[in-house]
């Protein structure tokens, strides 16, 4: 059985960190890709949103380095979290699990902690948890607008 997920599109919005009592670290992300297809002689596009979850040094990579229109290669698996949500109804959420993930464009450079430049357009980030910290799935919510 196989469980692997590769992306490549743009980021809805700035990364979500939230920092757990345990002291790790998680981000939420949302992703738009884009499929283009013929309908009737008329191109047209469609776009996907996915969520992505990234857990420790991948999100303080993502909180420092990441922002809405970033265009990220991901690769990753696909979880679901099943909550209850406030009127009692039982729910799931999908989402990808980042294993790795690269910031991808010519004009991704950042200071570093250490003052110095540092090119981040080939640099590839992997993590995975050691375990689920039991948190409910955190609804991202979609902005109508693409972010491109």
């Amino acid at each position: 059985m196989i469980n692997k997920v590769i992306l490549l599109g743009r980021l809805g919005k700035d990364p979500v960190v939230r920092r757990l009592e345990n002291g790790r670290v998680v981000a939420n992300v949302t992703l738009a890709t884009n499929d283009y297809y013929t309908k009737d002689g008329q191109r047209l596009e469609s776009t996907e949103w996915h969520n992505l979850e990234m857990w420790d040094k991948q999100a303080e990579t993502a909180e420092k380095y990441l922002k809405k229109g970033s265009l990220l290669y991901v690769e990753g698996k696909i979880r679901t979290d099943k909550y209850t949500d406030a009127e009692g109804q039982e729910r799931q959420a999908r989402k990808i699990r980042v294993a790795n993930f690269q910031m991808m464009g010519s004009m991704l450079s950042a200071r570093t902690e250490d003052g110095g430049n540092r090119d981040h357009s080939s640099e590839s980030h992997t993590s995975e948890p050691s375990s689920n910290d039991g948190t409910n799935a955190m609804d991202m919510g979609h902005d109508d607008e693409l972010p491109f």
